[in-house]
């Protein structure tokens, strides 16, 4: 079995949920310079809860007389680093005091860390906390990405009167909708991840060194830690919950978010590994918010990955030129936003449409007020005449294929599954060639007639499948990309569903063998100009490995069964069994300038 891997530069310090506080440093460097205050940085302040945990922080904060709004910073990566240290200092020097905490068993903090379970009600009273410092004026803001977007999503719903605003920067989605478990699919990123956070320090993992490649392709996924070498509580609990709802009910928030007040200015990468999360908040929001709460949500999408504050200040992303206008400079953005909000200055946030997308291949920015943007057409183009192996057969159209255009066929084979083409980040992937992915036998390749105009592809993106399998479980995978002129096949995004939990995360509905079953995969979403000479294309496979774990095709137990069978599977593509991909046209996009 070999993994397929690209070049990623530079290396990248953690797994996908790994991200802390964006990158200031370069910020100050190149973009929005420091403000005019000296710092005072105060250290070690603790925090008693009223069930008596101790959280430590530390606070970076403008010299002067004056009461100050707060920008809240939680997370599980520790608050002593230099990215801190750095964060702090900027914005402490215009005008804000910077708080940043060790969340509950990190760091200096007490208690036990169990991801996700107290950050609701810590971040509430920690909330409370900021704003009754005799140095604060009792507003403040919540900031950060991954996991310390979900630390502040947690808490949001509680509506502390201090919370004025906040800034969840690619967060991710419930367990369910992305991590551990895409609909019902494992991800080996959580395995990153776990480690990183295992005890009370953060474990710098290499998670490109051949020891732990290896460690990767072994199986059972249970014991994938005991071969690194570093047994990790988290992984284990989660492997032995995967279909446990009771278990991930508080871990979970996205039923809760609508119950917040506070606006929130929602940013994320097309290239993202969690992009599906911040699309759903967004789109949540602006439909089952309160109506007084609607308008203060705004949605920012870039040709970034989930290092989104790295990515925009560049105009390449994995050696493609993505234009000028991908360079943002998302610090003043971020600065925008709190001075509007913590401290009620009128500026160009009032003015800002509500979503702000960037179109690739066109290399410019939409501006639309929702999401999915008004007046989008959703068209299906239809799956049929697929061969496995040969990238060129197989068709994707407006028009349903007649009677006796029957089906196609490949087999999947967990010992040699089909590869995600990844880097040192298991969860990460840009905009990649899957020319050799999709040239492999047991891929199916379906491509739409290049469009005679531009044609411009942006909102979510849903697949569905007839399938039927000869296993009694499997899952299917769905691959949009962009095949330009001269054949490259670019990635956009995909989505899986696993044949057990086509019902519903943490359900497992048996499978009839053999038999066609209807599939609805979800692949997010991207925003792209298909020009003439470009088409779209589909690829249809049961593998992603290894940002998917392996579907051993047996019905067992995915944590500890480790002997896996071959699946035979079937595409239906007939007028009583369709397969097709449902794309969002937009004919009158609005173009905006860069933000």
């Amino acid at each position: 079995m070999e993994f397929v891997r690209r070049v990623l530069a530079p290396t990248l310090t953690f797994a996908v949920l790994a991200q802390g506080a964006p990158s200031a440093g370069a910020a100050q460097a190149d973009r929005d310079p420091p403000g005019r205050h000296r710092v005072i940085r105060e250290f070690g302040l603790r925090l008693r809860l009223a069930d008596g945990v101790v959280l430590v922080a530390d606070v970076y904060r403008p010299d002067t007389t004056a009461r100050v709004p707060a920008i809240l910073v939680r997370t599980p990566y520790l608050r002593t680093g230099g990215t801190h240290f750095a964060a702090g200092s900027y914005w402490a020097s215009h005008g804000y005091a910077y708080v940043t905490q060790d969340v509950r068993g990190r760091g200096d903090s007490e208690g036990e860390f169990e991801p996700l379970v107290h950050e609701g009600r810590d971040g509430y009273e920690t909330q409370g906390w900021v704003a009754g410092q005799p140095w604060s004026d009792g507003r403040v803001g919540t900031w950060g990405g991954s996991y310390l977007g979900w630390t502040q999503v947690l808490s949001a719903p509680l509506n502390h009167p201090a919370l004025r605003a906040l800034i969840p920067m690619v967060t991710p989605s419930d367990p369910g909708g992305f991590w551990p478990m895409r609909r019902g699919g494992v991800s080996l990123g959580m395995l990153e991840w776990a480690l990183v956070v295992e005890g009370k320090a953060v474990r710098d993992v290499p998670g490109d060194h051949p020891d732990l490649v290896a460690a990767y392709r072994s199986l059972p996924l249970r014991s994938i830690d005991e071969r690194i070498g570093m047994p990790s509580r988290v992984w284990r609990d989660y492997l032995d919950h995967l279909d446990d709802s009771a278990y991930w009910a508080p871990r979970s928030y996205q039923h809760r978010l609508p119950e917040a007040r506070a606006p929130m200015f929602h940013v994320t990468g097309w290239y993202d590994g969690t992009l599906g999360g911040s699309l759903e908040n967004f789109a949540t929001m602006r439909q089952r918010a309160a109506p007084d709460a609607r308008d203060g949500h705004y949605l920012l999408v870039g040709p970034w990955r989930h290092w989104v504050d790295q990515d925009a200040r560049s105009r390449m992303l994995d050696g493609i030129d993505v234009g000028a206008d991908s360079r943002v400079d998302t610090y003043r953005q971020y600065r925008l936003w709190f001075d509007h909000h913590l401290k009620g200055l009128g500026n160009e946030v009032a003015s800002w449409p509500r979503v702000r997308v960037f179109a690739l291949g066109a290399n410019r920015w939409i501006g639309a007020e929702e999401w999915p943007i008004p007046g989008t057409r959703f068209v299906p183009y239809h799956l049929h005449g697929g061969r496995a192996g040969v990238p060129a057969a197989g068709r994707l159209g407006e028009v349903l294929p007649p009677s006796g255009h029957g089906v196609d066929r490949y087999a999947y084979d967990p010992a040699d599954p089909t590869p995600f083409l990844w880097s040192r980040n298991l969860d990460s992937g840009g905009p990649d060639d899957y020319r050799p992915v999709e040239a492999r036998p047991d891929v199916l390749v379906y491509t739409m007639p290049s469009p005679a105009a531009p044609l411009t592809v942006c909102g979510p993106i849903r697949a569905t499948l007839t399938a039927a399998t000869s296993a009694l479980d499997t899952d299917w995978v769905a691959r949009l990309t962009v095949v330009r002129r001269d054949g490259y096949s670019q990635r956009l995004t995909e989505g899986w569903v696993r044949a057990r939990a086509r019902d519903g995360e943490f359900r497992r509905a048996p499978l009839p063998v053999g038999a066609p079953v209807r599939y609805e995969i979800d692949l997010w979403g991207t925003c792209v100009v298909v020009r003439p000479g470009e088409r779209l294309r589909l690829a249809v496979m049961s593998g992603a490995f290894p940002l998917l774990a392996r579907n051993l095709n047996t019905g067992g137990d995915l944590g500890t069964e480790s002997i896996g069978v071959v699946a035979r599977q079937t595409i239906h593509h007939e007028p009583d069994r369709p397969s097709f991909v449902t794309l969002p046209i937009i004919d009158r996009p609005r173009w905006i300038p860069r933000p």
